[in-house]
């Protein structure tokens, strides 16, 4: 009795492991697939190759989504791509954060590679009303992939907890590596971002300085130009210090410029 315990326990043990280390297999794998096109698409394109791998990950589960099997599409990007699409039932959020299900078309792409480039085009591109609706995940103006993932809530996807997902699947698999010089060494991509926070930033505060500064027409007043007394002869009026307004009564213009 206790042998056939044991021997059930260790086929359980075996059984718990192989199941776990068949799932690291197929992340790892999926990792090392997609690792050469995405870094590659991702740094001609000024993105962190990083958040799109996360990307890749959350929107087709390592590989695994029925969307991703059929269609090639690894970002969930809607529309049609080539005039090819496959409608497929989706989970969307509302602005409230409340969670249901509807069903949409999306891009069937013929190839793992085709959907990369179409994700980063879309995300250097932005949208018809506006190219730069996901400037946020651009090198030049996100300081780390950090910011980049976070600036896709709620604009990439309506899942308020989009950014914090990625930069969690960033973490556990450590593809901060796959950046590289794009977020360790690009000196110029950090400086330009740097700046372009910068500048942002001071926005408000340049505007409200120069509204504080600014003085009314109405109420400004001109400084004195013109002494006390400049002119003695009959007909010049005596100027007061701080005399908001010059007048001259009786003085004829050609006498003022012959004196």
């Amino acid at each position: 009795m206790m042998k056939a315990i044991v021997a059930a326990l260790a086929i359980t043990g075996f059984c718990f492991v192989n199941a776990n280390g068949s799932s690291a297999s197929v992340e790892t794998d999926f990792i090392n697939q997609l690792k050469v096109p995405v870094v590659k698409v991702s740094r001609e394109n000024h993105l962190y190759p990083s958040v799109m791998m996360a990307q890749a990950i959350v929107e087709s589960d390592f590989g695994r989504s029925e969307l991703s099997l059929d269609a090639n599409n690894y970002f969930g990007v809607k529309g049609a791509y080539n005039g090819q699409s496959v409608t497929m039932s989706t989970g969307e959020y509302t602005s409230k954060g409340k969670h249901y299900m509807t069903a949409a078309a999306f891009k069937k792409y013929p190839t793992i590679e085709a959907s990369i480039k179409d994700n980063a085009y879309l995300l250097r591109h932005g949208t018809l009303t506006d190219p730069d609706y996901y400037a946020g995940t651009w090198t030049t103006n996100a300081l780390t992939s950090s910011d980049a993932a976070m600036a896709l809530s709620l604009t990439y996807a309506t899942d308020m907890n989009y950014g914090n997902k990625l930069n969690a699947i960033i973490t556990k698999y450590d593809l901060n590596k796959l950046d590289g010089s794009t977020s360790t060494g690009d000196i110029g991509s950090k400086i330009d971002a740097s700046l372009n926070k910068q500048l942002a930033g001071n926005k408000k505060n340049d505007a409200a300085i120069r509204a504080e500064n600014a003085q009314s027409k109405i109420n400004s007043i001109p400084k004195r130009i013109i002494p006390n007394f400049v002119f003695n002869d009959n007909g010049a009026t005596k100027i007061n210090q701080g005399a908001s307004v010059i007048q001259f009564n009786s003085l004829p213009l050609e006498r003022v410029v012959r004196k």
